[in-house]
């Protein structure tokens, strides 16, 4: 569709247009769409992805903070039945809310969402309880990050945070030259799908607070992260942390596997 569209990027919006259709087409797939099935698409900027959806059979409604952009996109798909362009600033969609009106309770997400809203956008797919799948497009450096197994060197708060909620694979990588204007980095694709782990904390806003807190120095110890009080109250909390937890405080937050961080989580709130 991108051969329609006669508007140029807007830097202010971190757009960069996907101009690549194959790669389009297997960014697609890795969502697996449906017949009547509902897709959210977030930024679908000259309508690369939204053509592919399209063609699926899938309702699609696509969200464009664009104003002319999303005229345009009107037009192009006027003839589409099942797609819906709808002006929208991402960051004020409730997922949930929009399928409710549509008579749906479940949906799936898709976007190649602006590099500046990647950890904002990202950060929302565990709270959201309708999504049975997101495949969303990032910058390489941070889906290297967030599919970095629990424990090792490259992982952080992303990391583990997410693969607390959800499975994440990277389904593509996405070569700078495949849109324009041609980005300085190159992207990679992830699936995101919901996974029940055992132990996963059920608040996860506080869950998030706290592992938040622990990655705040991550080169420092966590019982240096986690206790910041004078030393004989320090050596009190670090000794009753450890003995509740099992988890040895004298390593750094990116050494944690994932059952040490539910494990230490639950002790310090247990401990108040």
């Amino acid at each position: 569709m991108e051969k329609n569209m006669r508007l140029k990027a807007k830097k202010s919006l971190g757009q960069n247009y996907l101009v690549a259709d194959a790669v389009a087409g297997r960014i697609v797939e890795a969502i697996s769409p449906k017949v009547g099935e509902l897709i959210f698409e977030i930024g679908p900027g000259r309508g690369a992805l939204t053509s592919h959806l399209s063609a699926s059979g899938a309702d699609v409604v696509a969200f464009e903070i664009d104003k002319m952009l999303a005229e345009e996109l009107k037009q192009v798909f006027r003839d589409n039945e099942n797609v819906e362009i709808v002006k929208e600033d991402i960051l004020k969609v409730d997922f949930g809310a929009e399928a409710g009106k549509r008579g749906k309770k479940n949906y799936k997400i898709i976007g190649n969402i602006p590099y500046m809203l990647t950890s904002t956008i990202i950060l929302r797919i565990p709270w959201e309880a309708g999504s049975t799948v997101a495949v969303i497009m990032v910058q390489k450096e941070v889906a290297d990050r967030i599919v970095t197994p629990v424990g090792e060197t490259n992982c952080g708060l992303l990391t583990v945070f997410l693969q607390s909620y959800l499975n994440v694979e990277r389904v593509l990588k996405v070569a700078a030259g495949s849109f324009r204007p041609r980005p300085g980095v190159d992207s990679a694709v992830l699936r995101l799908a919901p996974v029940r782990i055992k132990g996963a904390p059920a608040d996860k806003k506080l869950y998030f607070a706290f592992l938040k807190k622990a990655f705040s120095m991550r080169r420092k110890k966590l019982r240096n992260v986690l206790f910041r009080r004078d030393a004989a109250a320090k050596r009190e909390g670090v000794k009753r942390l450890e003995t509740l937890s099992g988890v040895d405080l004298s390593k750094r937050a990116e050494n944690l596997k994932l059952d040490d961080w539910f494990n230490l989580f639950s002790s310090y709130v247990e401990m108040g």
